[in-house]
């Protein structure tokens, strides 16, 4: 079997390694703790950008753009329990989880120009380097690590129409700001907006909150090699 590495495993924002877990949240991945403001506290990003309270199914369609180019995501979320997000119709990831109060998860990457489907739970993923919660996964953004400023904003004079109504946050580090319209209701940020790129790096498309159907979270991987790669680190 092949030895399995962190860069084997996980995403990255092209079409060649692409299921992009993390997607909007990749764009963010420099922000980071939240320093204070003259007058009192600064918001931190658990406190803007909280989960909980969102509908029990979501699916949307976002586009963002990476190192290479555009991409579109495709998201569904079934009840905290549930993810799947597929990357261009390249890579399909497929998140479980005994309960929505659960840290640990099952992981699968079924890649379909590879024809590779890849197994591996948080902890073994950790084991590797690779710090994703459930949160992380299924709203756009990845908790910040590290020093930075979070305020509220306007939106840039350039930005799309977010789809939905949303609130605008500015999340700084150094020299790097991102704007960020956030759905308070669907709990996902509707648009991202790079102030260095001047552009919007993240922007969903449509959202649905119809049921979703059990056949969504079916796998099509059919004569794939198919990979373990808990067991192969548990035997390391």
């Amino acid at each position: 079997m092949t030895k399995l590495t962190a860069t084997s495993i996980m995403p990255k924002l092209s079409v060649n390694k692409a299921h992009v877990f993390t997607a909007g949240a990749t764009l963010l991945c420099m922000a980071v703790s939240s320093s204070a403001t003259a007058g009192g506290p600064a918001p931190t990003f658990e406190s803007i950008f909280q989960a909980g309270s969102e509908p029990d199914s979501l699916s949307y369609r976002a586009s963002f753009e990476g190192p290479d180019g555009s991409h579109t995501l495709q998201v569904w979320r079934d009840r905290q329990t549930r993810l799947r997000r597929k990357t261009d119709d390249a890579v399909d990831t497929y998140v479980v989880r005994s309960n929505a109060d659960s840290f640990d998860y099952q992981m699968t990457v079924v890649d379909y120009r590879k024809r590779i489907t890849t197994r591996i739970n948080r902890n073994n993923l950790i084991h590797l380097g690779h710090f994703s919660d459930w949160f992380d996964l299924a709203h756009g953004l990845r908790h910040p690590v590290g020093a930075y400023r979070l305020a509220r904003a306007t939106a840039p004079s350039k930005a799309p129409v977010p789809a939905l109504p949303c609130r605008w946050y500015a999340l700084t580090q150094g020299n790097d700001t991102h704007r960020i319209c956030w759905s308070a209701r669907e709990h996902l940020p509707m648009v991202i907006w790079s102030d260095r790129a001047a552009l919007a790096v993240w922007r969903v498309v449509n959202v649905d909150n119809r049921p979703i159907d059990d056949d969504v979270f079916l796998l099509h991987d059919t004569d794939f090699v198919h990979n373990d790669a808990s067991a192969d680190i548990d035997r390391d």
